[in-house]
């Protein structure tokens, strides 16, 4: 565990903002390829790495405070809730949503932009997990295989050994994104890439929830994150059914 990389003065530099740091410009040098491969406007890579910052930090924000302070709690103790805590699937969210407005206003397909950031998205969160194991965040319960690990500094501090779900994480995006980026240049219908992200992202983080303590939601035995993965495979699924009837419809219509 490496919680603080270096000190300069009185700040204390986190490794888990240094990666995450890391995981945006990885993500925007690996989408801004991938842009251009596709004739996208030149400066559209910028616009869409600072509504992912943007929205991503508050939408990461936002869910946290939801899932983890009320009102009472946030008033009482600003610092502490304010000062560290993010969520991804609110980050995911956030994020998208204004990468949406920002497509509206330079007037391109949504659909375009989320294939072509889907692959980086994957990437920038493999390498983002590395900061929460760094840091001893988001880990899992209590384990005895031989890889577990305790996190005695960890947020919260931990003596037990337990399943290091953030290299988990880490390792199953990487694996999704060498895959993804290996296809992405067949012909692939719009909106596919998109698609198949959304059910990745659910399905993975659903079972990772498992080998997790997290909020628990209205649904017994079920998380909030998994609640919410279940609508993004429900989403993803139901974009693919669509795609699938439109391409039908296309072929139908070359023969006839």
């Amino acid at each position: 565990m490496y919680p603080t990389l270096f000190t300069i003065g009185d700040i204390s530099v986190s490794s888990f903002s240094v990666m995450v740091l890391v995981a945006y410009l990885v993500a925007y040098v690996v989408s801004e390829a991938e842009f251009k491969r596709k004739g996208m406007n030149g400066n559209l890579t910028d616009l869409i790495l600072i509504a992912a910052v943007i929205g991503g930090l508050g939408g990461a924000k936002i869910l946290f405070l939801f899932q983890q302070a009320t009102l009472s709690d946030l008033l009482a103790n600003p610092t502490r809730y304010l000062a560290s805590g993010f969520t991804f699937f609110g980050g995911l969210i956030g994020a998208i949503i204004l990468a949406w407005f920002v497509t509206q206003m330079k007037r391109v397909s949504f659909l375009s932009v989320m294939d072509a950031a889907t692959p980086p998205l994957v990437l920038g969160y493999a390498v983002g997990r590395i900061g929460c194991f760094l840091v001893g965040d988001d880990y899992g319960v209590p384990s005895n295989l031989p890889w577990a690990i305790s996190f005695p500094d960890g947020a919260p501090p931990t003596i037990l050994k337990v399943h290091p779900t953030q290299l988990y994480d880490t390792l199953s995006m990487f694996i999704v994104f060498v895959i993804l980026w290996n296809i992405r240049k067949r012909d692939l219908p719009l909106g596919w890439m998109s698609s198949v992200g959304f059910i990745i992202f659910g399905v993975q983080r659903f079972f990772m929830e498992f080998l997790r303590s997290t909020s628990p939601s209205f649904i017994p035995g079920l998380s909030q994150a998994q609640i919410i993965s279940f609508c993004l495979v429900v989403l993803g699924v139901i974009m693919l059914y669509k795609i699938n009837q439109n391409t039908n419809q296309v072929s139908e219509a070359k023969t006839s």
